[in-house]
């Protein structure tokens, strides 16, 4: 499994988009994109980093209620 730092006092901004984008020099990486208010910003991660993020971000999305959305006027 991948390091897991403990939680840090960090700005927060909603995740607008992102796109996993491959590496053109390195087909054992990956490109994450992620665009939020604030602009964008570009990780790259091993295919071992894309599977513990896959399985952390699934395990926190069973935990979390959904939103209350109000439908379009």
């Amino acid at each position: 499994m991948s390091e897991v730092v403990d939680e840090q006092q960090l700005p927060a901004y909603p995740i607008r988009a992102y796109q996993l984008i491959p590496h053109p020099d390195d087909p054992a990486l990956v490109a994450l994109a992620i665009e939020t208010e604030r602009g964008h910003s570009l990780f790259l991660a091993t295919r071992e980093i894309l599977e513990d993020l896959g399985r952390d971000l699934l395990a926190r999305a069973e935990l979390t209620p959904p939103r209350n959305r109000k439908p379009p006027a």
